[in-house]
């Protein structure tokens, strides 16, 4: 990425581009105000801050991820409640509780552990950690990029092919993948890492094993039928191995 002149905020790199281009989202030639509007939707306002314009030079209105969290927000949450209503006969009252999957304090721990790098081209401050919060503000704000260049249908398919097994696996009471995050960024001041062991078995009855990784040691491994469900039983067997058992904390 260039140096930007003054006043100037440095254009999209490759490395926004390349991330784009991954088969989850396939956006390989988005427009130039696409592609304006992610690199925002990946940018925290404490890095904004930081690249001040020089005096007389106007803002865009969109130098962070904030309004299009706000808009992302929404088709975020259509999308999901859209999903349960089709799939899930339930209740008003369960449907609500499944609805906890996309709150802030439960998305900041599964875009992590989605495996694509996300949080990884989040750009803050120099002194603003990465927190959970953040992690899912800027996914927010990227489904509302994402749903302005491709269309609700297309944001549809890519949110649920990214989460359709977490809100599956999800259960507000055992969500150990948010209770390892907390503990181990309260203590260590990083993010667990989720990494891929193992898959075996049919694409129609796969068994996915994953570890868990803090500062590059595994604290915990885990299977199911899904990478959800594997990621939060690694998750769990991190919790146990570091003695912050569910249900005791």
């Amino acid at each position: 990425m260039s140096s930007p002149g003054p006043g100037e905020r440095a254009p999209p790199g490759t490395g926004l581009r390349k991330f784009l281009a991954r088969p989850e989202f396939c956006r390989r030639r988005p427009s130039r105000e696409a592609l304006r509007r992610y690199d925002a939707a990946l940018t925290h306002r404490s890095f904004a801050r930081e690249q001040e314009p020089s005096p007389g030079v106007p803002r865009t209105g969109e130098e962070d991820y904030e309004r299009l969290e706000f808009l992302g927000d929404r088709v975020l949450n259509l999308v999901v409640a859209g999903y349960l209503y089709s799939h899930h006969p339930e209740p008003e009252g369960l449907l609500t509780a499944r609805m906890e999957v996309v709150k802030n304090r439960h998305l900041g721990s599964i875009v992590p552990s989605l495996g694509i790098g996300f949080e990884q081209m989040i750009r803050r401050g120099r002194s603003q950690p990465l927190t959970p919060r953040i992690i899912a503000g800027a996914f927010e704000a990227f489904i509302g990029a994402l749903y302005l260049d491709a269309g609700f249908d297309r944001t549809r398919e890519i949110v649920l092919a990214l989460v359709g097994g977490e809100i599956e696996a999800f259960s507000p009471d055992r969500n150990y993948k948010k209770i390892l995050q907390e503990t181990v960024q309260k203590q260590y001041r990083i993010l667990p890492v989720y990494r891929c062991v193992e898959r075996e078995g049919s694409d129609h009855l796969p068994l996915f094993t994953y570890e868990v990784l803090v500062d590059g040691k595994r604290v915990g491994l885990g299977s199911g039928a899904s990478i959800a469900l594997a990621t939060q039983d690694a998750a769990c067997d991190g919790l146990k191995n570091l003695g912050r058992l569910p249900g005791t904390l």
